[in-house]
């Protein structure tokens, strides 16, 4: 079972941020709950300021793979987010190497199609996220069985880029905050779109990140669990779901959101 602690405990919240799932608009969020949040970039280097961080910390959120908790004793709770591969991946070439913002990575010449099936690319994204959850980094080929199974286990909130309304949705409620729109940050700009790529560039992003298209599509059903069980036992009032809808669904809402404010039960 995930170490699952009570709202007004004191556990720190370990937010794992793999790059480009949309954590920097979710950080937001945690930076207005969390008053000593700290991120993990600034202590990364110190390992006895980190340890001394840990101690005092209410947030910890970075670029961190899974493992964090086990330098403090202290009660914890991992969340994080992750993204179709296919998206992240075209997001992560276009933020890296098509930013003139980052001029020491930013590449003109460069294409994804050259990107993805030169394999000297391969560690900084094949299978990031399978990679980050299971703790190992240094492989292109992690153990996807493991990373499931910390999901399950280690993980309270597991959200979901392209669901993000609905993610928002659930962590303010599993957490009992008042519900609040954020919103999306750290865009990758001039991106292009999925639908302009080639068909073979998309098969090969396929094809080679297999153990991250796995572990979404499990990411998804977990989120389809969690959501059912939240909504179907929730029961407010007309006011407060005419808030709910306004604020959580800038956009045009899910099916599970729909059927919730609708009081409909998802069992």
């Amino acid at each position: 079972m995930a170490n699952v602690k009570n709202k007004a405990d004191d556990s720190l919240f370990l937010f794992m941020h793999i790059p480009k799932t949309g954590g920097t608009s979710l950080t937001q969020l945690l930076l207005h709950r969390f008053p000593k949040l700290v991120y993990y970039f600034e202590v990364a280097d110190d390992q006895t300021l980190l340890l001394e961080k840990l101690q005092e910390a209410d947030a910890f959120c970075g670029h961190y793979p899974f493992g964090l908790h086990s330098f403090t004793s202290r009660p914890y709770r991992y969340m994080t987010m992750l993204r179709d591969p296919v998206e992240q991946i075209i997001s992560y070439f276009y933020f890296k190497y098509k930013n003139p913002k980052y001029p020491a990575s930013y590449n003109i010449g460069i294409t994804l199609d050259y990107f993805v099936n030169d394999d000297s690319f391969d560690l900084e994204y094949v299978n990031l996220q399978t990679r980050f959850v299971s703790g190992e980094l240094c492989t292109t080929q992690p153990d996807l069985e493991l990373a499931k199974a910390n999901l399950r286990n280690y993980f309270d909130f597991i959200g979901i880029t392209e669901r993000y309304a609905d993610s928002q949705f659930l962590l303010s409620r599993q957490m009992g905050w008042k519900l609040k729109s954020y919103p999306r940050l750290n865009e990758t700009p001039n991106r292009v779109r999925q639908s302009e790529c080639a068909a073979e560039t998309i098969e090969r992003i396929k094809a080679k990140n297999a153990a991250d298209m796995k572990l979404y599509r499990y990411a998804l059903e977990l989120l389809d669990q969690k959501t059912s069980r939240a909504f179907s036992c929730a029961n407010e009032g007309a006011p407060q779901i005419q808030q709910s809808l306004a604020i959580c669904c800038k956009k045009a809402p899910s099916d599970l959101i729909v059927r919730f404010l609708m009081g409909l039960s998802l069992v």
